[in-house]
C-alpha cells in the first residue's frame, strides 16, 4: 500500500529509522560540483553517494537530480521531496506551484531504488498482478480469527516471500540500504555538493519522514524545514487505515463501502482477463480518497459501478495505487515502496505481521481489515538501533502542515510530530484531502512560504488554523 504525496497512491506509517553509521560525516562543500545539463525535467545532474555510509569508499549509487532554476534574481535553493516511497522526485518537480518561491532554485531527486537512481525491480507483469490481488483470509474470516496455518494466509505468505526474494535477487545490497537514515544522508550529500548552503527543505508525506531523519542527524545544517502531511514519524503505531475509515464515515459511506468490500471478498468481479478482489477494491477506494472532496464524485461513481457488477473503475484506481501501467508493467510504487518500508519496519515474522494486521483491523474495521497484512518484510535482516536524537540542534521552527481530514496521514500524527519536535510548529488546514500546502488555506501557504524564504534564522512561525 504505497504512501505518496500524490493523489492516486498511499501507504502505511513506518516505524523507526535505520541505525547511525559508526561515524557520521558531512560532505565538504568543496566536493566536486555536479554538472547540470538540460533535460526533460529542467536541468539535470547525477550525484554519486555511498551505498553504505559506513563504507564511503565502497560501492556508490548515482542519484538522478533535477532542478527548476529560479525565475527571479536568485536567493538560494529549496530541496523538495514530494512523497513516496517509490515516487520520482524529478517527475513530480514540474507539478510544484512555485508562487512565492520564484527566487529559489527548486531541486528534487529520484531516491535510491527509484527512477533514475539504481531502480529496484521486483515482480512485474502477471506475477505482480497475481500478488496484489491476494487476500489474507477466506471470505467471512476476520483478522482476529485468522491463523498462520490457514491456507489463504499461507498462499499470501508464500507469494510475499517470492516478492521479497525477487527484490533481493535484483539488488540485495541496495535493499539493505533504503532506510530513512540512508536517504537523509543522501540529502546531506546533495546539499553539500550542489549548494553548500544551509538546507531549505520541503518534504511531503514520505518526504516529511526523510526530513525528520535529516533533522535528527544534521539539525545544525537546517535553515528552513516544512513538513506537509507527515507520516507519524515519531509515533509509528498510528493507524493510517483509520484515516480512510474516518473519511468514509464523514461522507456517510461506511455501510456502502463495507458492502462492496464484502461482495468482492465473496466473489471477485471479472474485469477483462483480470478480477477485482477485495484487496484491489480496497486499494482503489483508498486511492480515490486522496483528493478529499475533489475525489468524492469519482469514488461515488466507482462504487456505483461495482455495485452493478462493473469493477473496472476501482481496478483502474488500484492500478494507479500500485504503479501498474496499462501495458501491465509495474513501476517503483510496487517494489521500491515495499523494500523501502521494510528497511525501517519492525515486522520480521509471520506472527508479528498477523499481530500488526489485527491491530490495524481493530483501529479501522473497514479499510484496515480489507487492505490486509504486510508479509513482504518477513525474513529481512533485522533493523537495529533507530536514529537517535530529537532534532535538538535545529535552530529554526520546523513547520508541520496538516489537514484535519487527511485520509492518508491522519491529523493526529502531524499534531503529535509537531509536539515531539523541539522546534515544531503546527499549522492546520480545516478540510479533507491529502496534504495542506497549496490547497486554498491562506495561513498554511503563508507560513510555508515565509519559512522557506526566511533570510533570518530568528524567524518566527505561530501555531494557527484556517
Amino acid at each position: 500500500m504505497p504512501l505518496l504525496g500524490v493523489v492516486l497512491a498511499a501507504g502505511l506509517p513506518l516505524g523507526g529509522c535505520a541505525p547511525l553509521a559508526p561515524t557520521v560525516t558531512t560532505p565538504a562543500a568543496s566536493a566536486s560540483a555536479a554538472t547540470w545539463l538540460d533535460c526533460d525535467y529542467g536541468r539535470c545532474a547525477t550525484v554519486a553517494v555511498p551505498l553504505d555510509p559506513a563504507y564511503p569508499s565502497g560501492r556508490t549509487v548515482d542519484l538522478a537530480v533535477a532542478m527548476r532554476p529560479a525565475t527571479q534574481p536568485r536567493k538560494g535553493a529549496i530541496f523538495v521531496h514530494p512523497g513516496g516511497p517509490g515516487v520520482s522526485g524529478r517527475a513530480r518537480l514540474a507539478t510544484i506551484d512555485r508562487t512565492g518561491l520564484e527566487a529559489y532554485d527548486l531541486i528534487s531527486w529520484d531516491p535510491r531504488g527509484v527512477g533514475g537512481s539504481a531502480p529496484l525491480t521486483c515482480l512485474t507483469g502477471v506475477a505482480a498482478d497475481a500478488f496484489v490481488a491476494l487476500d489474507a483470509a477466506a471470505p467471512g474470516v476476520r483478522a482476529d480469527a485468522v491463523t498462520t496455518a490457514d491456507a489463504v494466509w499461507s498462499t499470501l505468505r508464500d507469494a510475499s516471500q517470492q516478492f521479497s526474494a525477487a527484490c533481493r535477487d535484483d539488488d540485495a545490497a541496495l535493499v539493505d540500504h533504503l532506510s530513512a537514515a540512508d536517504q537523509a544522508r543522501d540529502l546531506e550529500t546533495l546539499r553539500a555538493r550542489l549548494t553548500g548552503a544551509p538546507l531549505r527543505f520541503l518534504g511531503v508525506s514520505e518526504g516529511a519522514r526523510i526530513g525528520v531523519a535529516y533533522a535528527r542527524l544534521y539539525g545544525a545544517n537546517v535553515a528552513a524545514m516544512v513538513l506537509d502531511a507527515p507520516v507519524a514519524a515519531t509515533r509509528p503505531d498510528a493507524s493510517q487505515a483509520a484515516g480512510f475509515d474516518a473519511a468514509l464515515a464523514r461522507w456517510g459511506w461506511t455501510a456502502r463501502v463495507q458492502a462492496v468490500l464484502d461482495d468482492t471478498w465473496r466473489t471477485s468481479l471479472a474485469v477483462g482477463e483480470r478480477t477485482l478482489t477485495r484487496p484491489l477494491a480496497a486499494a482503489g477506494i483508498a486511492a480515490l480518497l486522496y483528493p478529499g472532496e475533489g475525489g468524492r464524485e469519482a469514488l461515488g461513481e466507482a462504487l456505483t459501478a461495482a455495485e452493478s457488477g462493473d469493477g473496472a473503475p476501482l481496478l483502474a484506481a488500484a492500478d494507479a495505487w500500485n504503479g501498474r501501467s496499462s501495458a501491465g508493467d509495474y513501476d517503483g510504487l510496487l517494489g521500491a515502496f515495499r523494500a523501502t518500508r521494510c528497511a525501517d519496519s519492525p515486522i520480521r515474522t509471520e506472527e508479528a505481521a498477523l499481530a500488526a494486521w489485527r491491530q490495524e483491523a481493530a483501529a479501522a474495521p473497514l479499510m484496515g481489515e480489507a487492505l490486509g497484512p504486510d508479509l513482504v518484510c518477513v525474513g529481512f535482516p533485522e533493523p537495529t538501533t533507530a536514529v537517535s536524537g530529537e532534532a535538538s540542534e535545529v535552530g529554526v521552527p520546523v513547520v508541520v502542515l496538516a489537514s484535519t481530514g487527511d485520509p492518508a496521514t491522519p491529523y493526529a500524527g502531524a499534531r503529535d510530530l509537531a509536539a515531539d519536535l523541539p522546534t515544531g510548529v503546527l499549522v492546520t488546514r480545516d478540510g479533507d484531502g491529502h496534504g495542506a500546502f497549496r490547497r486554498g488555506a491562506a495561513c498554511v501557504d503563508a507560513a510555508a512560504i515565509g519559512a522557506l524564504t526566511a533570510v533570518d534564522a530568528g524567524f518566527a512561525v505561530e501555531p494557527q488554523r484556517c
